[in-house]
């Protein structure tokens, strides 16, 4: 059985400790379990279908805004393809989270224009923590399970 993650972490090539340490800062210090970073995906499969399974098979999906955010186009990828996601499947609205972390942080100004639209969860800003909170609540977290579960099982019966 796949697991569905209250959260996926999309990250630079480069960021991958950076991903690491927010995904344990989310899960140890504010109990959002079980979260992923996109590193960790399953091998096997082609980089186009475990963006996919990332964004849909998690309630919320982060993007790790560093610098190295934009040295090459697959992060700009990642983020317009879950940022389209969001836009057609109105279940998954409100769901792309940028993050600002404290170790190498994108400028503001450097931001890509289709991010700069979503308040960015700023990990030095005092209001973090409640930020957080209020973001990954655990009656979204709940409604986007269920309508994963629906889809998959719908998927199944389509292959009989």
């Amino acid at each position: 059985e796949s697991v569905f993650y209250k959260f996926v972490i999309l990250h630079a090539e480069n960021d991958v400790d950076e991903a690491i340490r927010i995904q344990n800062l989310l899960q140890n210090e504010f109990c959002i379990k079980p979260g992923i970073i996109f590193a960790e995906m399953p091998c096997g499969k082609h980089i186009l279908e475990n963006l996919s399974d990332a964004v849909n098979g998690s309630a919320w999906t982060i993007i790790l805004l560093t610098e190295s955010f934009l040295n090459g186009p697959w992060c700009e990828f990642q983020s317009y393809t879950c940022l389209a996601n969001a836009l057609n499947k109105e279940h998954k609205y409100n769901t792309v989270i940028p993050v600002r972390p404290l170790n190498n942080p994108l400028p503001r100004e450097k931001t890509p224009f289709a991010l700069q639209a979503i308040n960015a969860l700023e990990e030095d800003s005092p209001a973090f923590a409640k930020q957080v909170e209020r973001i990954f609540q655990e009656s979204t977290y709940r409604q986007q399970r269920e309508i994963w579960r629906r889809e998959r099982m719908k998927e199944k019966l389509e292959h009989l």
